[in-house]
């Protein structure tokens, strides 16, 4: 393998243990396991919930490794689902398959925050526009 291609999944690998542990940060809990399983529920939810073409553009700021989890089972006919707040936070309950039990609303908060450090600001004013209100409202302040 050249050095160029282990040198970016080194660089792929490092990027996601930063994300998880700024998941981690925001969640006030120090369990890695539990926080790439909220990283990656809330994440399927957000995916979801987007227009097709808006989720591929979110998925562009994402660490390579992160990317492939955020795509994991998707299908992007009939896209955004058209999920309210409550069916949303069910969404990434029933997604999350973590260890214990963690509060959608704290998963997606947490995630949501880590989002907001690490992707492009106006990806993210994109999403929030998108999103209906109730949803948009789970992002941090700016």
């Amino acid at each position: 393998m050249s050095h160029t291609i282990t040198a970016n999944i080194n660089a792929s690998t490092q990027k996601t243990h930063e994300w998880i542990a700024s998941v981690e940060h925001e969640l006030h809990d120090h369990n890695p396991q539990a926080a790439f399983h909220a990283l990656r529920s809330v994440m399927h939810a957000l995916r979801d919930r987007l227009p097709a073409d808006e989720a591929v553009q979110l998925a562009a700021g994402l660490p390579t490794h992160l990317r492939g989890i955020y795509y994991e089972g998707w299908s992007p006919s009939n896209k955004p689902e058209k999920l309210n707040k409550q069916q949303f936070l069910h969404r990434i309950e029933s997604e999350y398959s973590g260890p214990g039990y963690l509060n959608p609303l704290r998963c997606a908060t947490a995630v949501f925050a880590v989002l907001q450090q690490h992707v492009v600001s106006g990806e993210i004013g994109d999403i929030r526009n998108i999103l209906p209100k109730e949803i948009a409202e789970l992002w941090p302040k700016s």
